[in-house]
């Protein structure tokens, strides 16, 4: 919060809340695969049980205009204390296991849907590492991950319409979806470079009705043996 504060970014900030009488429509989404790779089948359970937290903590969230998001302000600490169950997570370069691991294939979902959605992204931060090669949930340049008290993902609604976010998991896939009145875009669209011959640097821009806007550059690295 005093990160926030020391930003500018003082609210107000999106909060749950029911749906109003006014008709929705799906102005924008985005679907990852839920990875179960053999060396992480045993947490498997423990990994969706942590998306479904994190799921009824943040489906109906609704950004009004102005407002701003936080993943961290709604979902809160990913501890025991909280809910959150062991699973798989990426530590130190390498692969491993921690409390509330696992959350990042519906970061990266949010992250995307958000992109095409036209919101600002305040705050996003990429994986270190290539986790999965060519088995990857989300394409190099579009992944967002988090770490309570050190990585968030910040959103904010500059546009006239409230955007509702809608989170759907099944047992292969997390979608997160945002819904409004009206499209605010007329043509939105991304492009991600690679700046390197082996894809592990990118850039990636957006265009909103308009000229293409810088959205981030990432390198990435190999995992550690």
């Amino acid at each position: 919060m005093l990160r926030d504060w020391w930003r500018g970014r003082l609210g107000p900030w999106a909060t749950a809340a029911p749906d109003g009488d006014q008709p929705l429509k799906q102005i924008a989404g985005y679907t990852c695969p839920i990875l179960n790779p053999a060396f992480q089948r045993h947490v498997y359970d423990n990994k969706m049980h942590n998306l479904r937290l994190v799921q009824s903590r943040l489906d109906g969230v609704t950004l009004c205009p102005g407002a701003l998001f936080s993943f961290w302000r709604l979902v809160g600490q990913p501890d025991e204390a909280h809910g959150f169950r062991v699973a798989s997570n990426f530590i130190g370069g390498k692969l491993g296991f921690a409390e509330g691991g696992g959350i990042c294939q519906l970061t990266s979902a949010l992250y995307n849907a958000a992109l095409l959605a036209g919101l600002d992204i305040l705050e996003r931060h990429a994986h270190s590492i290539d986790a999965y090669g060519p088995s990857r949930y989300v394409p190099l340049g579009r992944d967002a991950t988090v770490v309570h008290g050190y990585k968030d993902l910040q959103l904010r609604n500059r546009t006239d319409a409230p955007m509702t976010l809608r989170i759907r998991i099944s047992p292969d896939h997390v979608e997160a979806a945002f819904y409004a009145p009206e499209v605010p875009f007329a043509d939105i669209r991304l492009d991600v470079e690679a700046l390197s011959p082996d894809g592990l640097h990118t850039r990636t821009r957006r265009r909103r009705d308009g000229p293409w806007e810088f959205v981030s550059e990432d390198r990435y690295a190999l995992p550690a043996s």
